[in-house]
């Protein structure tokens, strides 16, 4: 009997270890298959996070592109200001004036980092320093859209166009081609044509003390507001490459 007893309790003992070893091996198996479930998540994230920030950076080079046309058009009515001591209000002076009444909305490219963010996912990002990298440049990027965005409203479209359109005639060769091209679609569409007396008009205006004053305070204004979105864009051009970078050398690893 102590026989039985004995080889009983080592059979029970060995059912046991057995069945313990399995249930690690089935959990095992399972945390191996999630893990690899959030590895391909993580890949897929990864994946879209590099086609935003390359989208990001084509959309960074067309806005530096109108910010270096903006204050290259408001820098050489200044140029010409200062070596003239006044105002040489042409065609070529009214095509740069009128250029710089545009200005163009930055907008982030950033589905991927929002879904990873809204969703709780950003933690699935195993590497902490690209994560927290990733953080850093999209707060960044989200300051530079305020700053552009909040110029473009007060200084640009409430100081340079009032004072421009109390003062200039706006009417640009590109305008006109605009027009030509749509009238091509609808013959109704009317055209209008370069008027010399609204521009003596506005010579006159342009020449007195006072609106020019005026003007070329709003020029200089709108030629810095420019040259500092160009500053602002550029640096965070070289972050877009650089994280680009360095999420590529992560993933052919």
């Amino acid at each position: 009997m102590e026989n039985k007893t004995g080889k009983y309790f080592k059979y029970a003992i060995g059912e046991i270890v057995l069945v313990v070893i399995g249930i690690l091996i089935a959990l095992q198996i399972n945390n191996w298959n999630e893990n690899r479930k959030d590895k391909d998540i993580e890949n897929r994230y990864i994946t879209n996070i590099l086609s935003d920030l390359k989208d990001q950076n084509t959309s960074i080079d067309i806005q530096l592109e109108s910010e270096k046309d903006y204050f290259n058009a408001a820098g050489q009515i200044i140029k010409s200001y200062q070596e003239n001591g006044n105002l040489l209000v042409d065609s070529t002076f009214y095509r740069l004036a009128t250029k710089i009444t545009e200005r163009k909305t930055f907008v982030i490219t950033d589905p991927t980092y929002t879904d990873l963010i809204s969703s709780g996912n950003i933690n699935i990002l195993k590497n902490i320093n690209i994560k927290n990298k990733l953080i850093k440049y999209y707060q960044e990027l989200e300051r530079i859209e305020k700053i552009i965005q909040n110029n473009n409203s007060l200084l640009v479209d409430q100081n340079y166009i009032p004072v421009y359109n109390k003062n200039g005639y706006i009417f640009d060769s590109l305008i006109e081609k605009t027009l030509n091209e749509a009238a091509k679609l609808n013959e109704n569409i009317i055209i209008p044509k370069y008027d010399s007396r609204l521009e003596e008009i506005s010579k006159k205006l342009l020449l007195q003390e006072e609106n020019r004053l005026a003007f070329m305070n709003a020029i200089y204004l709108r030629n810095s507001v420019a040259l500092g979105h160009y500053k602002f864009l550029n640096e965070i051009q070289s972050s877009t490459q650089l994280l680009i970078k360095e999420i590529e050398n992560l993933s052919s690893k």
